[in-house]
């Protein structure tokens, strides 16, 4: 059995839990890369770090830090089968809007009309909703419910700063630097890869010596 994958910070550079769920394979560009919600446990593992996850279900399954299951009943679903191909669903309406958003199109209707329906059909009995509209989870497929609600408030009511996408792996991020020209999501990782690209390029010597 494959181990889930290792959440950590470096999962977690977009500045919005939406964008972050969206980021969940290796790269987006030039092409699909590998599979990170690879399980039922990698993806509560993801919801955990997130804090999302309920906190009976943190209590009651224990995990360790990396958000990873203590025991192989861990994922807190009723049918893990059905809520891993559901996250998958709803982090490819994300890919959908947030590159429309990135790009300056208009949205496409048939993502956010996939979004409102996940909501709906999981906000009952689900999803706790406060006098000032926050969500919270009370099971864990109403994790999944309020990352669905996330995106929607974030493809309706956009921040002001702009949805970017790393130039090297196609993470999205919401870009917060002066002048609004960051162009990775990390400098850790996809920057300096780009650096050392263009150092390579300018000294093609360089590498044999």
């Amino acid at each position: 059995m494959s181990t889930p994958t290792a959440w950590s910070e470096d999962h977690f550079i977009a500045g919005e839990v939406a964008l972050d769920f969206a980021n969940t394979v290796y790269r987006r560009t030039p092409e699909i890369g590998a599979e990170l919600l690879d399980s039922a446990d990698a993806l509560t593992g993801w919801l955990r770090r997130a804090e999302l996850l309920p906190a009976h279900d943190d209590a009651e399954h224990g995990f360790d830090d990396a958000g990873h299951g203590f025991d192989d009943a861990g994922h807190g679903f009723d049918d893990a089968a059905a809520a891993l191909r559901e996250a998958r669903g709803i982090r490819e309406r994300f890919w959908a809007i947030f590159e429309a958003q990135h790009d300056g199109r208009e949205l496409p209707t048939n993502a956010l009309a996939g979004l409102l329906d996940t909501a709906r059909r999981g906000i009952d009995g689900n999803v706790a909703v406060g006098p000032d509209g926050s969500t919270t989870p009370r099971t864990a497929h109403g994790a999944l419910t309020v990352l669905a609600l996330r995106g929607i408030r974030l493809a309706l009511s956009p921040l002001p700063q702009p949805v970017r996408a790393c130039d090297r792996c196609g993470w999205f991020f919401i870009d917060t630097s002066r002048g609004r020209r960051r162009r990775w999501c990390s400098m850790k990782t996809c920057g300096n890869q780009a650096k050392a690209a263009r150092y390579r390029s300018a000294h093609p010597g360089s590498a044999t010596r």
